[in-house]
């Protein structure tokens, strides 16, 4: 949630919320040029939803700590770790008796390059919000030490910070986290991910947010990165969890429903916004995504953004109807 370089991160300090810091694609923020970036300070309300390319990573001091992310409800509990991937919307909405917040945001070619459980990687990937199951697993001394060390002129002292976020994160795989959001898929995942697949579905994502407002095929990023179409569908899927086109329709529906949350914006005009042709193809997408109309949904969004963290929140249910495969889900066959 700190500032960043314009080119990195648009949308993140609380005076900056507006209707042309919203229309910024989730889709245009990656870069494999970004740092880690590391904060220590006190949180403050947010008041729209925002969102940026990198893994972030909150661990609230002195009490819970409460967000709306994509429509749901969130807690935070006081000491824990919590994490997620910022591409989806998401403000926090209460800081309650949170004196001090460590704020960690990964850029995500680093985190899915870390030797982390795959299926802790495939969570994040997939929009869940996940949260450690033991407290005090890292102390405000030491995210202090890493602010500092990741603004050192050496580079030598940056990965050393790194490395120990890397193992902060090792740490929650094997004392054990839970999902206090949950992601669309319960599919198995695949242990290794070679290097090579690494350095090519990152090179997929930088050309994908370069292009994100032009018509995207398969075919032209695996030629972008030297790869034929197949394989390079392939190597992305087994890193990612999920196709070149689920990700883009997956992000270009988390936009849609920041933009109806919090905007005036029509609908024709945010179908436009976030990527689709049509009003028409935006609203069978959207549908078959969360099982109501852009219409109904930024009904629901607005009736009440606070619903007390109780699992009755109408986006809450739509969510969890769609993860327990209650009602279809699917994605636009076109990019």
């Amino acid at each position: 949630m700190k500032p960043h370089d314009k080119d990195t991160l648009l949308i993140s300090p609380q005076e900056n919320y507006s209707t042309e810091s919203v229309s910024v694609s989730p889709l245009s923020l990656y870069s494999s040029y970004e740092k880690i970036d590391i904060e220590l300070r006190r949180p403050h309300d947010m008041p729209g939803y925002h969102w940026h390319g990198q893994v972030e990573v909150n661990i609230p001091f002195g009490g819970d700590v409460e967000y709306i992310v994509n429509g749901s409800p969130v807690l935070l509990k006081d000491g824990h770790i919590g994490l997620f991937w910022a591409s989806v919307p998401h403000r926090l909405t209460s800081i309650g008796e949170c004196r001090n917040m460590g704020i960690i945001n990964i850029p995500i070619h680093h985190f899915l390059s870390w030797p982390l459980n795959r299926e802790f990687v495939n969570q994040i990937t997939h929009g869940a919000v996940l949260h450690s199951d033991a407290p005090s697993l890292v102390s405000e001394f030491e995210i202090a030490r890493w602010e500092n060390e990741m603004m050192h002129l050496t580079e030598s002292r940056q990965q050393l910070a790194a490395d120990e976020i890397s193992l902060m994160l090792k740490r929650i795989c094997l004392d054990g986290w839970s999902q206090v959001l949950t992601s669309r898929t319960d599919k198995p995942t695949q242990n290794g991910v070679s290097k090579h697949s690494q350095f090519y579905v990152s090179q997929m994502l930088e050309y994908i947010a370069t292009h994100h407002d032009t018509p995207l095929t398969v075919k032209q990023i695996a030629e972008h990165v030297g790869l034929h179409a197949n394989y390079a569908m392939g190597i992305f899927q087994r890193m990612m969890q999920l196709t070149i086109k689920q990700y883009i329709t997956a992000m270009r529906i988390n936009h849609a429903r920041a933009l109806l949350s919090d905007t005036e914006k029509t609908i024709l005009d945010i179908s436009l916004t976030v990527g689709f042709n049509s009003s028409s193809r935006f609203y069978q997408t959207f549908q078959s995504y969360l099982g109501v109309t852009p219409t109904q949904y930024r009904k629901l969004s607005r009736n009440d953004h606070r619903w007390a963290l109780k699992d009755s929140s109408p986006i809450h249910q739509l969510e969890k109807g769609a993860c327990d495969g209650k009602r279809p889900v699917g994605v636009s066959k076109a990019l």
